[in-house]
């Protein structure tokens, strides 16, 4: 599976600010409603369901980056958002660090293998330290979209 096949570039923010987990989390949702990736009426239940998940534990992966997740029945479809927060979150992540990079899946609970596979690709491009530094460092949300592209060729 792609990240690409559920990721627009429009879905790339690379400027994002928040203190905390939770407002991590909102300027992502809000970020995608803006662009018209989640409908208005349903960024509040996305927030929730998000921050649900978090209280599971920490999607803070480590190495400055989280990968918050979530399905339920009101989801349509299956989609990807990443998110650059350059000053840092204290997203409370497993090595202790800030979180500068975040990788969001949201998607319908009726495709668990979708998510699943979504959750494995992005850790094949953590794995993966030239294209991530190159995503670390860049401030052009198509060039991001690129690089992906480029790597998942």
């Amino acid at each position: 599976m792609r990240i690409t096949e559920y990721l627009t570039k429009e879905m790339i923010a690379v400027d994002l600010k928040a203190s905390g987990k939770e407002e991590a989390i909102a300027a992502m949702v809000d970020h995608m409603v803006a662009q018209g990736g989640v409908e208005t009426a349903r960024r509040d239940a996305l927030k929730e369901k998000l921050t649900e998940r978090e209280a599971l534990g920490s999607t803070g992966v480590g190495g400055g980056v989280a990968i918050p997740h979530a399905s339920g029945e009101d989801m349509e479809k299956m989609m990807v958002a990443i998110g650059k927060f350059p000053e840092g979150v204290d997203y409370k992540a497993i090595d202790g660090k800030p979180v500068e990079l975040v990788f969001m899946i949201v998607g319908p609970a009726r495709q668990p293998r979708a998510h699943l596979q979504l959750l494995a690709a992005i850790v094949r491009i953590l794995r993966n330290k030239s294209l991530l530094k190159s995503i670390q460092e860049s401030t052009d949300p198509e060039h991001i979209y690129k690089s992906l592209m480029d790597a998942e060729r």
